[in-house]
């Protein structure tokens, strides 16, 4: 069995150096935690049982675990939590779980057992079995050495009455954006592309275009709602098969900037003319929005605040304790019209803060 020896000769460094790493207790530098903690799992090395022979403290690092980088969103996430983290002292740890249940289980468990401080999910759960129940459940009972692991989820709040969330209103937003395309630009014939149904965004904004649809007394057919996978080429895609089936449309709202961006490509691939023949209008409000032609109109989501507002959260329940009451903040969005809704609208690229 390795011992602590053993630790500090593979990864280089003096025992001492390893016992700080894990105690916690003086500043080391990110290559030589890296270097330890490879060490400690190269060699099977127990850290739980080395907690236990050593002071309670904190590793000052935090997790983040994400669906996908690849989503141009998440990345004016991480700018405000690394804002935070910077300011707060933490370095912070990222991974992406690619939408699969199971990956995001055994991250969160990875860095539980890995010692982190706490955790900011970006949680792909919704509508959970017995096992993915029993996982929400226990977000909030995670903990080192008998010291709480906080969570706090971006985006959605989970189904636990313990864990604090910061939050966007997605039935809302989708709602208004479907409310300006009828009263606004005068659509008739609305089509959403949204998201998975069976996660939580996407049932949610798939509720707000029904219910403004319904208001304005415009029928929603089985080919209203088609159905995308979040990226550029699934709205591509979508569009696509759309227009091959000859359905009437004169606006459609993609519920978010991705899967739109693909959706124009295949407008003017086809040649309907945007916004002259058809209106388009996403969600999110990202660096393409401004840059693509025509420019698109979006729901602009505060990404950076919601990242800085959530590191900020979570370091107050790692310092004050988690026994503080759960907070849900819910962050105010707002519509941003550009050419792919009215010719002629322009919008300044500080707009998208970069």
């Amino acid at each position: 069995m390795a011992t602590i020896k053993d630790v500090a000769k593979y990864a280089g460094v003096s025992i001492s150096t390893v016992s700080r790493v894990m105690n916690g207790t003086k500043s080391v530098s990110p290559l030589l935690r890296v270097k330890v903690e490879k060490a400690i799992e190269e060699l099977d090395f127990s850290a739980n049982t080395l907690a236990r022979g050593l002071k309670a403290s904190s590793t000052k690092q935090i997790a983040v675990i994400v669906t996908s980088l690849s989503r141009i969103f998440f990345t004016s996430i991480l700018k405000g939590i690394h804002q935070v983290a910077g300011r707060r002292g933490y370095s912070v740890l990222i991974a992406e779980t690619y939408d699969s249940i199971e990956e995001e289980m055994r991250l969160v468990d990875l860095f539980a057992s890995q010692w982190v401080d706490g955790i900011l999910l970006a949680s792909s759960v919704f509508q959970p079995d017995q096992r993915t129940h029993r996982y929400v459940s226990n977000l909030s009972k995670l903990s080192k050495k008998d010291r709480p692991i906080p969570v706090v989820t971006l985006e959605y709040p989970l189904d636990n009455k313990q864990l604090s969330a910061v939050v966007i209103d997605h039935e809302r937003s989708a709602y208004e954006a479907v409310n300006y395309l009828i009263h606004e630009i005068h659509c008739q014939n609305i089509v959403h592309v949204s998201h998975p149904a069976h996660h939580y965004i996407g049932a949610k904004r798939i509720a707000g275009y029904k219910r403004a649809m319904k208001e304005a007394g415009l029928p929603v057919s089985q080919d209203s709602i088609l159905e995308g996978r979040y990226s550029s080429y699934s709205g591509y895609k979508v569009i696509q098969e759309m227009l091959k089936t000859g359905r009437p449309c004169d606006g459609i709202f993609f519920a978010n900037d991705e899967m739109a961006v693909g959706g124009l490509q295949a407008l003017q691939e086809a040649g309907v003319q945007v916004p002259d023949q058809v209106a388009v209008i996403g969600v999110d409000d990202v660096l393409p929005a401004s840059i693509v032609s025509p420019s698109l109109t979006s729901i602009h989501i505060p990404k950076v605040e919601m990242g800085a507002t959530a590191m900020t959260l979570l370091c107050d329940l790692i310092e004050k304790g988690s026994t503080q009451r759960r907070k849900v903040l819910m962050l105010e969005h707002r519509l941003i019209e550009r050419g792919s809704t009215k010719k002629g609208v322009t919008t300044s690229l500080k707009e998208l803060n970069w």
